[in-house]
């Protein structure tokens, strides 16, 4: 029996970060983080480093937590300082501070929050609040939800439901973190399941990757198998196989709820080559980068990229031959960096900016 190649993960940043926010808050210790975790964990539990020390040492002059591009940073320890006694100051890059946040802002201040906005960042002095249910307009984001949640683990919740939201929930009603704590990112992994569909016979072991039903990209394997990938769970992970290549018809696929994987199909579909919808892509220009802008203009550089509208775009079936040399900007985003990547199982690929892939996956540069 073939033996598979194994295949290093990162821990998964969102749970990871969950855990971290919902231990601070419960106990008041922090969590472990490794050097080999990605970007986003250990600016969170800097950043937690620092407001520990800061409420230790009762210091009253106005402390800054920098959080740098980490958009969870942001949002989860903007509702964590609005309880938390003390003056602060919230900033990051240019793009973070760009990025969305005033329902979440604007909710805890009608709770009996202060938070002020300045040019460079956020000014919030820490008060007690009581918080029953969440109001919050989410649909930019639903790490505003979560973000009250974590502060305030009795609200209700309402209508509120997506797979980062059940995340956190099932988060906040573990009494041990353990469990969570070692299990892979499936949005890492979906750049091993594109890249085995495109090498005949590939055979990888995913570990620490498991069927968790925490991670909502996990939602993307039944697509891949009826693409021609098997799924073998087992102890130390999950065995990927490409057994049988096949000739994909037209996908339209809903991504709404799994946008982080967006980038990935994309490139997938034009490396394959099959035509491919895609709808629930209205907030990728949200993200770390215009990512849905640099993906129309990017692709349409090897087959035709149709924009429906601010939601859906279709990614018609390549016809000419790809080129032997690829040279892209990663855009300052880590996303582009694993879908650019994909490119490398046909010629020479050259990203610009590679290292911001450490944001999420620090080991990918040396791994493919």
């Amino acid at each position: 029996m073939a033996v598979p190649l194994p295949v290093l993960l990162p821990r998964s940043k969102s749970i990871v970060i969950r855990c971290l926010i919902v231990n601070y808050m419960r106990n008041g210790t922090l969590l472990p983080v490794y050097e080999n975790d990605p970007t986003d964990i250990k600016i969170v539990f800097d950043a937690l480093k620092i407001i520990d020390l800061q409420n230790k040492n009762s210091v009253g002059e106005e402390c800054v937590i920098e959080v740098q591009d980490c958009g969870a940073a942001y949002r989860f320890l903007m509702a964590l300082l609005a309880v938390t006694p003390g003056k602060w100051f919230l900033t990051g890059t240019p793009r973070l501070l760009e990025r969305p946040v005033l329902p979440l802002v604007n909710f805890l201040n009608t709770k009996g929050a202060a938070i002020k906005q300045t040019e460079a960042g956020w000014q919030i002095e820490g008060r007690k609040m009581q918080i029953d249910d969440i109001e919050i307009d989410f649909s930019e984001s639903s790490q505003f939800i979560s973000a009250v949640m974590m502060i305030h683990t009795g609200c209700r919740l309402g209508r509120y439901r997506n797979p980062y939201i059940q995340m956190t929930e099932t988060i906040l009603q573990a009494d041990d973190f353990s469990p969570f704590l070692q299990l892979a990112d499936w949005s890492a992994a979906v750049f091993w399941l594109a890249n085995a569909l495109l090498i005949p016979n590939a055979h990888y072991l995913l570990k620490n990757l498991h069927f968790d039903r925490v991670q909502g990209d996990a939602e993307i394997v039944p697509w891949f198998q009826k693409w021609g990938l098997s799924f073998t769970e087992c102890a130390q992970g999950i065995e990927v196989k490409h057994n049988n290549p096949i000739n994909i018809p037209k996908q339209k696929i809903e991504v709404t709820q799994t946008p982080d994987i967006a980038m990935i199909l994309a490139v997938l579909a034009v490396y394959y080559p099959f035509e491919l919808t895609m709808v629930g892509l209205k907030n990728l220009n949200l993200k770390e980068s215009n990512r849905l802008d640099i993906l129309v203009n990017e692709l349409s550089k090897f087959t035709k990229v149709m924009k429906h509208s601010d939601d859906t775009i279709t990614i018609h079936k390549r016809a000419e031959e790809l080129p032997k040399t690829f040279h892209f900007d990663s855009y300052n985003d880590h996303r582009f960096v694993m879908a650019w990547s994909l490119f490398k199982n046909y010629g020479t690929v050259k990203i610009e900016n590679s290292e911001c892939v450490r944001k999420s996956y620090p080991d990918f540069c040396k791994i493919t």
